[in-house]
């Protein structure tokens, strides 16, 4: 089972500026592969030599595989569109559906494997590119003593780094193993709802609502004409 924490990155001016500069490059190159694939040329046999990027050959091949899963579910969802206009065309109607648009990364981010960086005495070493060359830079982070202890014997996966609410992050997937689930006698799953609230079945076969789901709709109903009836009504005048 794979589960990700987040990291807030404290990198100095300078790596900023790097690491600013290789998101940049990461999804510019993502787009130009995506716009080259759908416009005719294949890009299923495509190497990092292939590519004219400034980024280190590792983040190149991650830009190439990004590239290629966005191509395929792409054309996956261009060829459902397709089926069903053509369904909707034999019987007889005159409704279309729109073919998808090309998606465009727009969020500047980079992606990194397992391979390319390691996480060490609250510092996080990737490499980026200075001066044409691929180095690696040793950004200081802030780990909590839980996170500690599960990157001591963790199995990475991939890094994202990006920023959120104008913050550097990086988002670690570890790898943990999953728990084992005991079966004591009767199993219950319980459902949560709208129209019913809540819904529990037992391994057994029985099954019980909870709540009353029309007495909730007509709450929600009564209360949101108040609400609307108090924002249209004329406002009292406090002087």
């Amino acid at each position: 089972m794979q589960l990700s924490e987040t990291v807030k990155v404290y990198p100095t001016e300078y790596q900023k500026t790097l690491i600013t500069q290789t998101m940049t490059e990461y999804i510019d190159t993502v787009n130009s592969l995506v716009s080259e694939a759908v416009s005719g040329h294949s890009i299923a046999k495509t190497t990092t030599a292939d590519v004219s990027a400034d980024l280190p050959s590792a983040l190149l091949n991650q830009c190439i595989r990004d590239a290629k899963s966005i191509v395929k579910k792409h054309y996956k969802y261009c060829r459902k569109a397709v089926l069903k206009n053509r369904s909707l065309a034999k019987r007889g109607s005159a409704i279309r559906t729109k073919a998808p648009n090309l998606p465009i990364l727009k969020k500047h981010c980079c992606y990194i494997n397992n391979q390319n960086y390691k996480v060490k005495n609250n510092c996080i070493e990737f490499p980026v590119m200075i001066d044409g060359k691929s180095k690696r830079i040793s950004v200081f982070v802030k780990l909590t003593d839980r996170q500690k202890a599960l990157f001591s014997d963790a199995k990475f996966g991939t890094m994202r780094i990006v920023i959120k609410n104008h913050t550097l992050v990086a988002q670690i997937v570890y790898e943990v193993a999953e728990p084992e689930l005991k079966l004591d006698g009767n199993v219950m799953g319980i459902d949560l709802g709208i129209k019913c609230p809540a819904v529990s079945y037992c391994s057994e076969g029985s099954v019980k609502f909870y709540g009353n789901g029309r007495k909730n709709k007509y709450m929600r109903r009564h209360y949101a004409y108040l609400r609307k009836k108090l924002q249209t009504s004329k406002k009292i005048n406090a002087g």
